[in-house]
């Protein structure tokens, strides 16, 4: 790993960052069994993957410190791409392959605003934005297509926070109030064809307030307000769709007191 980095200003700092790993390789208990065609038999020892990162991003501040944006763009090289696979037409157990090769492009980043019309309001957000493709199909067995994308790499995600404070009663109290949105882009659960499912967009809204003290603290939170079942997981391996789902409307109160 290599970095370098140029600060033009206190305020400014931007950085290049040139990057390679491995995962070492895998051993696979049915190795040597083949498929009908005899066109493809599960390697007893499978190589390791590598990936090479070349990265360019600022961090910085600016409007008297009142705004501050971290953000990267990114690209990413995959070469022999470590997955595992269950296909009942070779061996009805599961196994690893070096299955593919693949790119990964994006941009990801996050910023804190401190609105100066607006005392005690701080607005904060991250997203990511994602470009990933099979570039090359190493494993013949036909679960892996070129030209298809990761999985869980949605195109977008993203992420936007309101939170405002402010004082009152004799006691210096600090009263909050604080809603905040998430929204995640479909993408695939797995790259094997046979074994991946879909998983849908979503979008999920969140809410607490509370007051603190300087000795105790109560906070009324309100989780997944609209009661969405906005998917985090799937798969289809065994031929049976299992989905996880994110909690659902959750409404409670956190206290804590500081001895």
């Amino acid at each position: 790993k290599v970095t370098a980095d140029w600060k033009p200003t206190d305020d400014q700092m931007y950085y290049l960052t040139i990057s390679e790993g491995f995962r070492p390789g895998l051993f696979n208990r049915p190795g040597g069994r083949s498929n009908p065609s005899g066109t493809f038999t599960v390697p007893f020892v499978l190589d390791t993957d590598d990936v090479t990162n070349v990265e360019l991003g600022i961090k910085s501040d600016y409007f008297d410190g009142r705004f501050r944006l971290n953000a990267a763009a990114f690209m990413i090289d995959i070469e022999s791409l470590q997955t595992t696979i269950f296909d009942p037409n070779i061996v009805n157990l599961f196994f690893s392959d070096n299955a593919a090769d693949a790119e990964v492009r994006g941009i990801e980043g996050d910023f804190i605003w401190l609105p100066g019309s607006s005392e005690g309001l701080t607005i904060s957000g991250a997203f990511s934005i994602l470009d990933t493709e099979i570039t090359k199909v190493i494993t013949p067995t036909g679960d892996v297509v070129k030209g298809d994308d990761l999985a869980f790499a949605p195109d977008f995600q993203g992420n936007l926070r309101a939170r405002y404070e402010w004082e009152f009663g004799s006691r210096a109290w600090t009263g909050h109030f604080m809603p905040n949105v998430t929204y995640s882009g479909s993408s695939f659960s797995d790259i094997i064809t046979i074994n991946r499912d879909k998983i849908k967009s979503s979008v999920m809204a969140n809410l607490t307030m509370g007051v603190t003290s300087e000795t105790w603290s109560a906070e009324l939170y309100w989780n997944n307000i609209a009661n969405k079942r906005a998917e985090v997981a799937r798969n289809f391996v065994f031929d049976v769709q299992r989905v996880t789902y994110a909690q659902p409307r959750t409404i409670g109160v956190r206290l804590s007191f500081d001895f």
